[in-house]
């Protein structure tokens, strides 16, 4: 896939119920659920690449629904249900 700027990128499994973004993503930007009082990079609620796409939990990968997002050394893990 590719994002608005032209850079391509894929969801690759890292296990049965998670996957990484792959890619040439190289700025990014987070969101902490509603609530939290800082960002917790064990349990965001978005990330977005410049140039997207925008993932959120509850968006869908693969079909698998998105029930959480977290970066874990440079690697930006989404958990699927």
């Amino acid at each position: 896939m590719k994002n608005r700027y032209g850079d391509e990128y894929s969801f690759s499994p890292v296990n049965e119920n998670t996957y990484t973004i792959v890619g040439d993503l190289k700025y990014w930007r987070y969101g902490g659920r509603e609530g939290q009082e800082q960002i917790d990079y064990n349990d965001l609620d978005f990330v977005d690449p410049s140039g997207g796409p925008f993932i959120e939990v509850g968006m869908k990968i693969e079909g698998r629904k998105i029930s959480r997002i977290s970066v874990k050394n440079d690697m930006i893990l989404f958990e699927v249900e």
